[in-house]
């Protein structure tokens, strides 16, 4: 509830919480990413990962390059041109997405957004963006949460990128019910007609990163493509702060 988190920042105001590492809340004098979560990015960052969803597969080896996909994007094409994350959705990373979206400690989308931009960076494609599409809440989920965490990073990330945040071009028109729990089918299944872009305008003839904090089977933000294509939009990538992990059997 939004009075939660109006709570939690009198409260700490009050009384201000030590200085945290953004990911695992270990103490970090400066509130940076501590000595044993950059190198728990750097060996995430050095891993195996689809060229397609950014999804995590383990240390590199050699593999055929045709054996590089994930088997979901083996099965089918996707509607967006690339996905990127920081690191999968696991860990430390997972507690601070967890401590952002639930907890209300907004303040984190700015080192996490950090770590966004990061990665984008080792991904030639984004130089090519040119406006940002956060994922939309509902009115109702967003009312009761009181923000929009997809929102707030994208903020930062088009801070540092440069880049417009497009706010409102993409709105949620449809309560649907939780994803937890459900297989990618069912949860495009579940998406279907949830979303609509509201202004054509800003998005028609550009190419779009979509930005969210979290992408397990990628069925939101490939509805959220595929709408963003029939509205004109050049090309469509994504970024998000965590991904999926797999594991594939060669």
């Amino acid at each position: 509830m939004w009075w939660k988190n109006l709570l939690q920042a009198a409260l700490e105001l009050v009384y201000p919480p030590r200085r945290q590492c953004p990911l695992c809340a270990g103490h970090s004098p400066d509130e940076s990413i501590c000595h044993a979560c950059r190198e728990l990015l750097a060996g995430y960052a050095a891993e195996k990962f689809c060229p397609v969803c950014g999804s995590f597969m383990g240390p590199k080896q050699h593999r055929p390059q045709s054996a590089m996909l994930c088997q979901d994007c083996l099965a089918g094409s996707r509607p967006f041109d690339l996905a990127r994350s920081v690191a999968p959705y696991e860990g430390p990373l997972r507690d601070a997405v967890h401590r952002l979206k639930y907890h209300g400690r907004t303040g984190l989308a700015r080192p996490l957004g950090l770590l966004m931009v990061e990665a984008a960076l080792r991904e030639p494609a984004f130089e090519r963006t040119q406006a940002l599409v956060p994922v939309p809440l509902s009115p109702r989920r967003e009312q009761q949460r009181g923000f929009n965490q997809a929102l707030l990073l994208a903020r930062e990330v088009g801070a540092l990128l440069q880049a417009p945040v497009v706010e409102g071009a993409v709105v949620k028109i449809r309560e649907t019910p939780a994803q937890t729990g459900l297989h990618r089918r069912e949860r495009l299944q579940n998406l279907l007609h949830a979303f609509a872009v509201a202004e054509p305008g800003a998005v028609v003839g550009k190419i779009i990163a979509i930005i969210d904090d979290v992408f397990t089977t990628g069925s939101t933000v490939s509805i959220i493509s595929q709408i963003l294509r029939q509205s004109g939009a050049a090309g469509v990538m994504v970024l998000t702060l965590a991904g999926a992990r797999k594991t594939e059997k060669w």
